[in-house]
């Protein structure tokens, strides 16, 4: 799988694909006003000072439940790389395409500690000359799309593509290796780099605590109303310093396959070469209780999928940049 498109200096490669959908009517040049370039110019340090390091290390990619014994799960000690399945021990998740576990290594890398919301998405979109976002238009998709953003702050739902474009206009403007994460960097950030039986879920205190670390019953009424996902950041931090990992799903880079962690490298996995779908994480800690949902893989067609004859609205699937390399060094300077 190409880890790098090239750069997306004019916009027309986004826009082509976002064509196959939408009407490209309201699409319009570049605002390249003195006002935009403050704009953006915000951005772009805003986009820096919200990474988090991720220092680089080994864990187990998956369901690590199946390698555990009785005694590290009791004492909260993570399976080392020599732990083997254990055909006595249940698994965390009832996901088949998490299993088996397998112990990789990471290099350093960053991640932003926020999702892209759909202010930050506007700036990209006016600055790029891009089509209006969400899609405008009379038809059903389309305005079920406009009503999920309740707040220029939530997380913006996102096609692939535009995730994609969205992190490299970043690289571009910072010099910095500005992409989407693979499914092991966003696992291992969520996870804090290691496996912790009594850590379930990728919260402050890696528990579920309404009102604490997601929104209590009430609370979820409020904010999320006709949509999917709340406010970014409104909870405290994971210890690593990531927000919201449970506020809807993330895409990463990696195409979906079942057997991606039984075929792929040991050291810095990225997947599959090719595939129809790309892979999520996260989702909604509402729609389930289910311990370690950071464990669990999703996958959606990236661009433009189909659903009763009506093309899907992306509304919950959002994304935050990771930089892929160990230091924020510009390598080049492309503004």
């Amino acid at each position: 799988m190409p880890t790098h498109w090239p750069p997306i200096r004019s916009g027309l490669i986004l826009l082509a694909t976002l064509c196959g959908s939408a009407a490209c009517s309201d699409a319009r040049p570049p605002d390249t006003s003195p006002e935009m370039k403050a704009r953006v110019d915000a951005l772009a340090k805003k986009a820096v000072k919200d990474l988090r390091r991720v220092e680089g290390g080994s864990f187990w990619l998956g369901d690590f439940g199946l390698v555990m014994t009785d005694e590290e799960k009791a004492k909260n000690i993570p399976p080392g790389p020599d732990a083997k399945m254990r055909p006595d021990q249940l698994p965390f998740t009832d996901n088949s395409d998490n299993k088996p576990p397998r112990w990789v290594t990471l290099d350093t890398f960053y991640l932003s500690a926020y999702k892209v919301t759909y202010a930050d998405f506007d700036v990209y979109v006016a600055a790029k000359g891009l089509p209006a976002h969400p899609p405008k238009g009379d038809a059903i998709w389309q305005s079920s799309w406009r009503r999920m953003r309740t707040a220029d702050d939530v997380p913006a739902g996102v096609r692939w593509s535009q995730a994609k474009g969205y992190c490299h206009w970043l690289g571009e403007l910072t010099g910095l290796k500005f992409d989407l994460p693979t499914e092991a960097q966003w696992e291992f950030a969520a996870s804090n780099r290691t496996n912790l039986r009594m850590s379930p879920y990728p919260t402050a205190s890696g528990m579920l605590d309404q009102g604490k670390a997601l929104p209590t019953y009430e609370q979820r009424k409020a904010l999320v109303r006709r949509g999917w996902t709340y406010p970014v950041g409104l909870f405290p931090a994971s210890p690593l310093g990531f927000h919201d990992l449970l506020n809807g799903l993330e895409w990463t880079g990696d195409w979906y396959s079942t057997d991606a962690y039984a075929t792929g490298p040991a050291t810095d996995p990225r997947g599959p070469a090719t595939g129809t779908q790309k892979v999520l994480r996260g989702k909604s800690a509402s729609d389930g209780w289910l311990d370690f949902r950071h464990l669990m893989r999703y996958s959606e067609v990236p661009d433009d999928a189909v659903y009763a004859g009506e093309p899907s609205v992306y509304g919950e699937h959002g994304t935050r940049c990771s930089v892929q390399q160990p230091d924020l060094q510009p390598s080049t300077k492309t503004r």
